[in-house]
């Protein structure tokens, strides 16, 4: 699904977002998007009436290289809207202060996961695939930003259905076997934006805990849990 969608975000400089996008067509590189929980907190309390949570800092993904991105606003836009920066390029990720404005970016990516419970392993890719990867439909939706301030959402997987009835939907038959922290992220989900698991969701929830497909099980040394399962283990 993509939909014209202009995005309301109170506090937000005017023209910042249109003004990255621009940017980023400079450059040449590819889509600049709005994801994670700026863009469901925005839908929640558009379509649904739901008060405003303003986020701590903003996601974004670009389809190329950050490290360019970065380096190109520095330069243009200078070190007094760039007060600060904080490159790691070995992850493809950044954090930047513009404008007073805490931005997250991250360049896309695919992720495949080895074995169940295993670290993934992280690949570039497209905006579409990145998206694939999330948890739930309702964090798997992106608004892609434009150098003429115009926005787009885009919902590959059906998010914005499950988010106006308050539903919480995997991706994929594997999610809880690829990372089962998900379960955990769910409750909190949960129990902070009054969302339930959608019923395939809990069944899968079911299926895998019974299925049991990690290759740790209760008794084995702690130092063998699989990466996913070992941080709540370890808590």
């Amino acid at each position: 699904m993509k939909a014209e969608m202009g995005l309301m975000v109170p506090g937000l400089p005017q023209g910042l977002l249109a003004s990255l996008a621009q940017q980023v067509d400079d450059l040449g590189l590819g889509r600049l998007a709005l994801v994670g929980g700026a863009v469901r907190d925005a839908l929640l309390h558009q379509r649904c009436s739901d008060p405003w949570r303003q986020p701590t800092d903003l996601d974004l993904v670009l389809e190329g290289s950050c490290e360019a991105f970065v380096h190109r606003l520095q330069d243009t836009f200078g070190p007094q809207r760039v007060s600060q920066v904080l490159l790691h390029e070995q992850f493809g990720t950044a954090e930047l202060l513009i404008d007073g404005v805490l931005l997250d970016l991250a360049a896309a990516r695919i992720e495949t996961y080895p074995a169940p419970g295993q670290n993934p392993i992280v690949e570039p890719g497209a905006l579409d695939e990145d998206l694939a990867r999330r948890d739930f439909t309702v964090n798997a939706m992106a608004v892609v930003l434009q150098s003429d301030g115009s926005q787009h959402l885009m919902d590959p997987h059906g998010g914005l259905e499950h988010l106006l009835k308050r539903q919480l939907a995997f991706l994929h038959e594997g999610s809880v076997t690829d990372d089962p922290t998900r379960v955990i992220r769910a409750a909190r989900y949960g129990a902070r934006l009054g969302f339930r698991l959608a019923p395939e969701a809990l069944s899968q929830v079911e299926r895998t805990l019974a299925a049991w497909p990690w290759a740790w099980h209760h008794g084995d040394p702690v130092d063998a849990v699989p990466p996913a399962l070992g941080t709540r283990l370890r808590m």
